[in-house]
């Protein structure tokens, strides 16, 4: 109901129930603690809060990992913290207990929890401004349209993950039934390239930099950008809706600080600064491969151009729900007015150190 904070005990495991979700008995506790007060302007940090990540530390969590390493959170009074998740559960997870604050996942992954399960998320920033993800296939054996699929199978990293939902309004809009596309669970990484050469499957979702290692190895690859297909908001930062309705000026200062970060992730100049804020964090990514990661998700970033960073294409998001709810991946409609906080940018640019 308008004005109330928070959710109850009951209320936090009934959710954290439908999402599948495992709450820990000290978030259970944080949740129905009292939060902290905003921020104060200038001086020392005041404010703790922890950004999660949505799988491990990677170079793509560069603008986060570089906004806490180069002090842009402590010069906005926010006394940051950065952790890593085993993938989006576990981040929905986090921001339901209340054992961190902010993450950062697809945009379809927030609103079947907001749309479905009532989760009280709110969207405030797209870093991601063009998906990462392909259709790709043997360059001897191409698929080089959705609508080839019909009839063959096709390797997706998880069964029922955002790329296999994507891959479901992909079908649709290519004018074939979904349902004629036979999915074979097969990880993301460049042993999928395997299944092809078997004949087990006629093409696979990937990435970019799977795409690369595999044609640096010798193989070719066919790929096919999700984006030209169907467009939808990708990676977008979120929180919950108590943090925004109680901090408002702590939410608009963690935008501040995201931007300020990708702003030195995207200046070249500071690669080098860059690599090592990132294997402060992740020993296992060797610079070479680090760079090499980094070069590839920058025009991530910038693919709407470089005024556009970090902006909210509200259409996109009522698009989404448009045909998450014609597919039934979805129930009922989100209020998208009080979920997609597409106002907020502005605020934070002028507010960045």
């Amino acid at each position: 109901m308008p004005g109330r904070q928070g959710m109850n005990r009951r209320e936090l495991l009934g959710l954290a129930t439908r999402l599948g979700l495992a709450v820990p008995a000290i978030g259970l506790m944080a949740a129905c603690g009292e939060d902290d007060g905003p921020a104060t302007s200038g001086g020392e940090p005041s404010v703790k809060r922890i950004y999660q990540t949505a799988l491990g530390f990677n170079v793509g969590n560069a603008p986060e990992i570089v906004a806490l390493e180069a002090g842009f959170f402590a010069k906005l009074g926010i006394d940051g913290s950065v952790t890593s998740s085993t993938g989006t559960p576990q981040a929905l997870q986090g921001l339901l207990a209340k054992t961190t604050h902010y993450s950062r996942v697809q945009s379809i992954s927030i609103l079947q929890a907001v749309a479905n399960e009532g989760a009280p998320f709110v969207a405030f920033g797209t870093l991601v401004q063009r998906s990462a993800f392909e259709m790709q296939s043997l360059k001897d054996a191409p698929i080089t349209s959705v609508s080839e699929l019909a009839g063959k199978s096709l390797g997706v990293i998880s069964a029922g993950g955002t790329t296999d939902v994507l891959i479901t309004l992909m079908a649709r809009k290519a004018g074939i039934d979904p349902g004629s596309i036979d999915r074979k669970v097969v990880g993301l990484g460049t042993a999928a390239a395997e299944f092809a050469k078997r004949g087990e499957i006629a093409a696979w979702v990937g990435s970019a930099a799977e795409r690369e290692a595999l044609e640096k190895a010798g193989t070719g690859v066919e790929a096919v950008a999700f984006d030209d297909v169907v467009a939808v908001p990708a990676d977008t930062y979120f929180t919950t809706k108590e943090e925004f309705d109680t901090n408002r000026e702590v939410v608009v200062k963690m935008l501040a600080g995201f931007y300020a970060g990708l702003e030195f992730v995207l200046d070249k100049a500071n690669d080098k600064t860059t690599i090592e804020y990132i294997r402060r964090y992740n020993r296992e990514i060797k610079e070479e491969e680090a760079q090499r990661q980094l070069d590839l998700v920058r025009p991530l970033y910038t693919a709407n151009g470089n005024d556009k960073l970090l902006t909210m294409d509200k259409q996109r998001w009522v698009d989404l729900q448009e045909m998450l709810l014609a597919e039934g991946a979805i129930s009922k409609q989100a209020d998208l007015d009080t979920v997609v906080l597409d106002t907020l940018l502005t605020e934070a640019k002028e507010m960045k150190p």
